[in-house]
């Protein structure tokens, strides 16, 4: 009978994924947990593969393929112990930092710890042995299929990241007997691109940036994000949060809210992410799940946070440079994404009637009232939420703690921030249980 790739889900994505990001060559030693991986890479005439009986060989064997030819090289082994012999040859790995990537194949993560023959717990790895340990989920729904492929991703980047060095996936098996699939699955391909990469070309479409929580941006980086959407008809989505005053500044929550607004012709065909955490799900939703094509995520950390589940690029670089950058290598794009998305946000404010007396209506009276020059902190979450469809003046400084989304603290991080300057007026807008939680703060004799 004539055979394909596996059925199993997961073991498509690490193919493909293989695939894409260009490793072909492939260390294999026999056994049962791992037939289903091997089997569907030897019907794939792209993979070049070698058979290694004894793990601890296969290792330095890989050790030695991929200094020599200078790609990746990839292991297979079975479950048990198997994957105890790879660890002297992949602490050589680590030390000259060498590419290898080990997949060791197991049962079903759930029998870990439970008297499973042939199951052992590979969920911690030595210091020196691996610079990125990940196991991939058996995918049964589309959570976990996005949770293996940006896994999958990060150990296959790993393998050529700050020098170099061997990476883990451990890959649960479901030993199925079906080969019946003639072809691989299209995958979620995730690039990193440092200062010394060639640079992707911006896509066609309307290109939107969207800001997470952000310290208050320099002249120059505001200046390099003006620049960036001058040249490329982009607009900036922000929120209280997120440290950008710029003349493409957008607040869109209260427009990306509207649940009976058809918003496709609102959402951009690449978002460019940067900064943290936000908490601004309106806009989230508007920009990345609704109906966006790819993100592009700038951040000196070079760390894959797929918060829009359309990664395709991480920029480990300083925004700065990226803006800079793009701002001189426009995309071709349609015109006047900033004028449409004002106008859409003017006549949906322009709407509004008189609203009862509310969190909201508080808001909308207070707002534009808070002083120039002063600092405000929003608590966490229906005073950030609020607030954020109503602009506060361009001198006002806002925060909020959207890092942990803790309802503790937020008096505290009010007055930390209050003893930085006592020349500036700070607010607070904060709910009655998260002021009683801490409101202890209050009696610091510093304040």
């Amino acid at each position: 009978m004539e055979k394909h790739y596996t059925d199993e889900k997961a073991i498509q994505v690490v193919i493909a994924l293989l695939k894409a990001h260009g490793i072909r060559k492939v260390i294999a030693s026999p056994g049962t947990t791992n037939i289903t991986l091997v089997a569907s890479l030897q019907y794939d005439p792209y993979f070049e593969i070698y058979s290694s009986i004894d793990e601890r060989s296969a290792a330095y064997i890989a050790c030695g393929l991929a200094a020599e030819s200078g790609e990746s090289v990839v292991l297979s082994c079975t479950g048990a112990t198997a994957s105890r012999n790879y660890l002297p040859g992949l602490t050589e790995a680590y030390y000259r930092k060498l590419p290898v990537l080990a997949i060791t194949s197991t049962q079903i993560i759930n029998r870990v710890k439970h008297n499973v023959s042939q199951v052992i717990d590979r969920s911690s790895m030595p210091n020196d042995v691996v610079k990125l340990s990940v196991t991939s989920p058996v995918i049964k729904d589309d959570d976990d299929l996005w949770e293996c492929e940006v896994k999958v991703n990060e150990a296959i980047l790993e393998l050529t990241r700050h020098g170099g060095g061997p990476a883990h996936i451990n890959l649960p098996t479901v030993f199925s007997r079906a080969f019946d699939t003639k072809e691989l699955p299209k995958v979620q391909v995730i690039k990193r691109i440092t200062l010394a990469d060639d640079f992707p070309e911006l896509p066609d479409g309307k290109i939107a940036v969207f800001v997470g929580a952000h310290a208050v941006m320099s002249d120059s980086e505001t200046k390099a994000i003006d620049m960036f959407c001058a040249s490329n008809d982009a607009v900036v989505f922000c929120d209280h949060t997120s440290g950008y005053r710029g003349k493409y500044r957008v607040q869109y929550a209260l427009v990306a809210g509207q649940d009976a607004l058809d918003l496709a012709d609102h959402s951009p065909d690449l978002l460019v992410h940067i900064g943290q955490t936000s908490g601004d799900y309106y806009s989230i939703r508007l920009a990345g799940k609704q109906v966006g094509k790819q993100v592009w995520r700038v951040n000196r950390d070079g760390e894959i946070r797929d918060t829009f589940r359309k990664l395709s690029y991480i920029f480990e670089m300083p925004e700065q440079s990226f803006f800079e950058y793009y701002a001189k290598h426009c995309g071709n794009n349609i015109d006047n994404y900033l004028h449409f998305c004002k106008t859409q946000l003017e006549e949906l404010r322009a709407k509004i009637q008189e609203l009862p007396f509310s969190n909201l209506w508080i808001a909308s009276k207070m707002a534009h009232r808070i002083p120039e020059g002063s600092v405000i902190h929003l608590g966490i979450l229906n005073s950030l939420r609020t607030w954020n469809l109503f602009e506060l003046p361009s001198s006002v400084k806002s925060a909020s703690n959207v890092g942990g989304f803790g309802i503790d603290g937020n008096i505290s991080s009010l007055l930390g921030a209050s003893l930085a300057n006592k020349n500036i007026l700070y607010f607070g807008i904060i709910g009655d249980l998260a002021t009683f939680y801490d409101l202890n703060a209050l009696g610091n004799r510093y304040v």
